[in-house]
């Protein structure tokens, strides 16, 4: 947001700030992604590895390019990353000063990262009390949540917490952040974990056929209100198996998807977004018109301006006499309603 006021400011001065940061809010909001229709990839295990090790700093840029360049090639909208991990096939990740540069990065690639924040197989970050994870997480959020399209609790979670440990985790979370919360499990978990989470990451499990996936993935979705984005079904994801999964997963309902598909469609929202934007600043969109016209008529015209405001209601007045005619111009919500006139 803050690119698109400086642009803004540098092209239209400080007269027309107010109806500039208008539309560039609107813009902004209109075409940031989300999770809705995400595509990820992050087990390449026959190659790369996990995209989760991409912070850590036992890998250098080669495999950092390497696994940007493969989840591109993959049709990836969003990298998965660690911001804590005691130890995997590539070493360690804790936070370090560079990781901004880094997230930024990624941006500019077109892979919105995704912060797991907390890993499995990690014993003694397990055996860590709650308010240091809490802590953990509230820097993470303060570093990096205008970066991040969102947050994973944990990888298996129920390996290391209980379910109102999760829950705990997650409401405290939701303090610092409104970006959504997710929470990933070992298959057949039960969903008492994903009370105050606002995704669930579903792992379906490795080795099974389409049948098996497809029953699976029915049968979470019909178990929870909640979105589901199935993360984890396959080790290799830029796999033709793991991508004919991924498929069925978006056709069955599911927002988004973690080892790969095909499709494009996925749960997304932009296109609703998309359509109906201009509905939800129809009063704002008029009442620019309203400012731009009042800021050419006042400039034109050399009007004095007045207005008059209760706790409810206000009014924009201007009025002068040129020639024969009068030229005036009220504006204000006034009944709940927006008046505009030109009088000549």
């Amino acid at each position: 947001m803050k690119d698109y006021m400086k642009d803004c400011i540098k092209s239209f001065g400080g007269v027309l700030l107010y109806v500039c940061l208008l539309f560039c809010a609107i813009y902004a909001s209109v075409a940031k992604p989300d999770l809705y229709g995400s595509s990820a990839s992050f087990l390449l295990m026959d190659t790369h590895g996990m995209s989760l090790s991409y912070l850590s700093n036992n890998v250098d840029d080669a495999w950092r390019k390497r696994m940007e360049d493969s989840l591109l090639a993959n049709g990836d909208s969003h990298i998965y990353l660690y911001s804590q991990n005691e130890a995997d096939d590539v070493g360690g990740v804790s936070p370090q000063p560079n990781w901004e540069a880094r997230i930024n990065h990624l941006n500019s690639r077109g892979l919105r990262p995704v912060m797991w924040l907390m890993a499995d197989d990690s014993p003694s970050l397990a055996a860590m009390p709650l308010s240091k994870h809490k802590s953990h997480n509230a820097e993470i959020v303060r570093r990096f949540d205008s970066s991040v399209d969102g947050y994973v609790i944990g990888l298996e979670v129920d390996e290391y917490w209980t379910a109102a440990q999760t829950n705990e985790m997650i409401l405290d979370l939701k303090k610092h952040t409104n970006k959504p919360i997710g929470v990933h499990l070992t298959p057949s978990t039960p969903l008492s974990y994903v009370t105050h989470a606002d995704v669930l990451y579903l792992q379906t499990g490795f080795g099974l056929s389409q049948e098996q996936f497809r029953e699976k993935v029915k049968a979470t979705l019909s178990a929870t209100s909640k979105p589901v984005i199935v993360s984890e079904y396959h080790l290799n994801s830029a796999s033709l198996e793991a991508k004919a999964l991924g498929d069925i997963a978006c056709q069955l309902g599911a927002v988004g998807t973690g080892n790969g598909r095909n499709v494009t469609p996925c749960g997304q929202r932009e296109a609703t977004v998309k359509k109906k934007w201009y509905k939800k600043y129809e009063k704002e969109m008029v009442g620019a018109g309203v400012a731009l016209a009042t800021l050419y008529v006042v400039s034109r015209y050399n009007l004095p301006l007045t207005m008059t405001a209760t706790e409810e209601t206000y009014k924009i007045g201007l009025k002068k006499p040129i020639g024969n005619h009068t030229v005036g111009i009220e504006y204000g919500n006034q009944r709940s309603m927006l008046l505009y006139s030109v009088r000549f």
